[in-house]
């Protein structure tokens, strides 16, 4: 690895030969892994790990760009791992740093990797030892999670960098024994203000280090990204973030979308939840924690329980809200995506401004290492609403792909009001609707007609009134406390009792006063015929795919007709060099 010039990576536009299926015994991989992805119902690499782990392997510099859900994190884990194993000097040395380094934009990424790693280590019967770090940590942390030393090192480059600084982690070892260095989301990193951490850092990696860079998207930050840490990589892309426009979405995803006020926005969404119109999990993004909060005592009153995603929350609550969700404990999860306006911030002259406006926020700490839009591998959510839109249409494509993972249907629900039309149209134009006039892939939400909306209307509006700032202002304070108080039990818990997820609830009522009861049912003369059958038609599909709601949160009339589209998936695979 070495800081060259663009002329000397010798990168070639040209099409790769289409890739043989190979599985991961043929990909040369220990048999003890190969029965940890078996015991996670894993059976063959997808493209990117059947073209990847053989170069990596080979100890070759690349670079992926592939959407989310496609495999990178196994794709570098792997052949990671592989090597580890194949060393036989696999007890500590003597020396301080790790033998690799991977480096994320988010606590909630860092803990997600972390986790995988665990995960395919566990039958191996090594003593390989994983760490992980993020945030502040004092010095007594650092120096216990890096004693030993840790053969894999999980953190932020800013967290990295505080290690240096205090000395835990020696300069001079990292140049002389660090062996691999893994840049994962690598369009976000600069994006998270880690631009100035990631050149120092570069000074202490050693030529000899093998660096892969993943990325869902290819940008300016990439590209430098390339430059400062790459030697001649292989630059690896799947088709569906290329130049393709009907390959930004994947065909398994059908998007739709709702005209309203702002006002109505609270209604149209009770209205899609309450009559069952869509497939549960369920993962709705708003743009300010406000918004989320107000949103979630709205939905309460009518008996549809959820927890709320932010940045405001401590890190233990944050990761064990992701887990509960993931593993079914509740259907409903609205997140905070501030990720657009954090991107604007960090692309201009603005950057030192926003971290000391955060720093100055004494009342409402911030996490600048929050992230929930990119990397982090939500499990099984069949829907994604966009109660808020966007302000980009990357963030637009980012937030769907939390859907239709590993090629899994599913389906988004934009709600846009008449002050959203703007950035709507730009979503639609950079989704190529405009380049073919037949051709729509965003349709207008077919299962909710308006007479159901207009029958909710006086129920919802009257809940609305009662949805006061200082009720929000409240709640978002108690669920703080709430919170702070779950993070102190998680972080003492769950060091003995890991698997115990049901032990805190993050979805409990927040509102003063209980939901009253008749809000809890629609009664079937407020719902029109069209919307009933819809909703029967949802209900059935979800029992036929295995998708009935487990924990009962919402309650509501048994009661609609969604149009399944077919959906292909490219495994056309190139990579150039």
């Amino acid at each position: 690895m070495s800081n060259v010039d663009e002329n000397d990576l010798h990168e070639e536009n040209q099409e790769g030969e289409e890739v043989q299926e190979l599985s991961f015994e043929e990909l040369g991989l220990d048999p003890r892994l190969i029965r940890a992805l078996t015991k996670k119902n894993i059976e063959k690499p997808t493209p990117i790990q059947q073209t990847g782990i053989p170069l990596i392997l080979e100890g070759k510099d690349v670079v992926a760009r592939a959407k989310t859900g496609s495999g990178k994190t196994f794709a570098y884990l792997l052949p990671l791992l592989q090597k580890l194993l194949s060393d036989n000097n696999t007890s500590p040395s003597k020396a301080l740093p790790p033998t690799a380094m991977i480096l994320v934009p988010s606590r909630e990424l860092c803990q997600q990797v972390y986790s995988e790693v665990l995960s395919l280590i566990e039958l191996c019967r090594v003593q390989l030892k994983v760490v992980q770090l993020t945030g502040e940590p004092s010095f007594s942390e650092m120096a216990t999670a890096l004693s030993g030393p840790p053969h894999i090192f999980v953190s932020t480059p800013a967290c990295v960098q505080r290690c240096l600084s205090s000395g835990v982690l020696q300069a001079k070892s990292v140049h002389d024994s660090l062996s691999i260095l893994i840049l994962d989301e690598a369009d976000l990193l600069f994006t998270y203000g880690y631009e100035k951490n990631l050149k120092d850092l570069k000074t202490h990696i050693p030529k000899k280090c093998q660096c892969l860079l993943m990325s869902a998207t290819s940008s300016d930050d990439v590209e430098s990204l390339k430059k400062l840490y790459l030697h001649n990589p292989y630059i690896l892309t799947l088709p569906e973030v290329g130049d393709g426009k009907d390959e930004i979405v994947p065909k398994n995803v059908q998007q739709f979308w709702i005209q309203c006020s702002y006002r109505d926005k609270l209604l149209y969404i009770l209205a899609i939840l309450k009559l069952d119109l869509v497939q549960k999990k369920v993962l709705i993004f708003t743009n300010t924690i406000d918004t989320s909060f107000r949103l979630k005592l709205y939905l309460e009153q009518f008996g549809i329980k959820s927890a709320v995603l932010n940045a405001e929350l401590p890190v233990n609550s944050r990761l064990h809200i992701l887990e509960g969700f993931n593993a079914g404990l509740f259907d409903y999860l609205i997140a905070t995506d501030d990720s657009d306006s954090k991107e604007k911030d960090q692309t201009d002259e603005n950057k030192q401004i926003v971290k000391k406006k955060f720093k100055k926020n004494k009342k409402r700490k911030v996490d600048l290492e929050f992230g929930v839009v990119r990397g982090i591998d939500f499990k099984n959510v069949h829907t994604v609403i966009n109660f808020d839109m966007p302000t980009t249409a990357a963030g637009y494509v980012h937030r769907i792909g939390r859907t239709g993972r590993a090629y899994n249907t599913g389906q988004s629900v934009s709600i846009v009001s008449p002050e959203e039309m703007e950035i709507f149209e730009e979503i639609r134009l950079f989704l190529g609707e405009n380049e073919d006039k037949d051709l729509t892939y965003i349709a207008p939400f077919p299962l909710l007609e308006k007479n159901a909306v207009e029958f909710l209307r006086y129920r919802a509006e009257d809940v609305a009134r009662s949805v006061t700032k200082i009720a929000v202002k409240e709640a978002r304070a108690q669920d703080l406390r709430n919170e702070i108080l779950n993070s102190e039990k998680l972080k003492a818990h769950f060091q003995e009792n890991p698997r115990d997820l049901d032990l805190l609830k993050h979805d409990k009522l927040l509102s003063k006063k209980p939901p009253a009861p008749h809000l809890r049912d629609v009664p079937e003369y407020l719902v029109d015929p069209t919307t009933l059958q819809a909703s029967k038609f949802v209900k059935l599909t979800r029992a036929a795919f295995g998708r009935n709601n487990n924990n009962g949160s919402s309650r509501g009339f048994k009661g609609g007709r969604v149009n399944k589209k077919g959906w292909r998936s490219s495994q056309d695979f190139f990579f150039t060099r």
